[in-house]
């Protein structure tokens, strides 16, 4: 009986050792202060993140939409910071520059920050609320511009302070 027990508990942890990583952060969990530092957050407002590059051909169709947006949040207490995760800094500010982008972006050539929030896809949006993730969304989206109006609307920011 013991070695049948032993047996199954090996297989266990045989099986955790190989399973997939967990993702990163998900709907409901804090950022890290690493992060939090690193992104320099205002607390009081929703802040959507998005994590982007310059070799990303889905990126480079929404990116004109989301600063679209991020022109019309201003003033709302909503705002757009973009995370440019090109190892090569002048090919991130150039692609930025060739969009036209004002909204404030974050380098991060040493993938500091890709590698703490994890995004499964590119382009990836967290929505962020006083250092909690809100909603998360991978991958190229139709229409992103309506998405992310539609997203503001349906989250309540009302009690996610108490709910760290």
């Amino acid at each position: 009986m013991f070695k049948k027990y032993m047996f199954i508990v090996s297989l266990l942890f045989v099986g955790q050792m190989f399973s997939t990583p967990a993702l990163g952060y998900q709907q409901g969990e804090l950022l890290s202060s690493k992060a939090l530092q690193k992104l320099d957050l205002n607390p009081n407002e929703l802040t959507i993140i998005d994590f982007f590059a310059q070799w990303c051909v889905s990126c480079r169709v929404e990116l004109p939409e989301v600063e679209i947006l991020s022109r019309q949040l201003i003033g709302r207490g909503v705002n757009i910071v973009g995370v440019d995760v090109d190892e090569d800094v002048d090919v991130g500010l150039a692609f930025q520059q060739e969009l036209g982008l004002t909204f404030r972006v974050v380098a991060d050539p040493d993938q500091e920050l890709v590698t703490d929030f994890e995004p499964t896809g590119m382009p990836a949006l967290y929505y962020v609320y006083q250092g909690k993730v809100l909603k998360v969304r991978y991958g190229a989206i139709d229409h992103i511009r309506q998405v992310m109006i539609t997203d503001i609307k349906s989250l309540d920011l009302s009690g996610t302070k108490d709910d760290k």
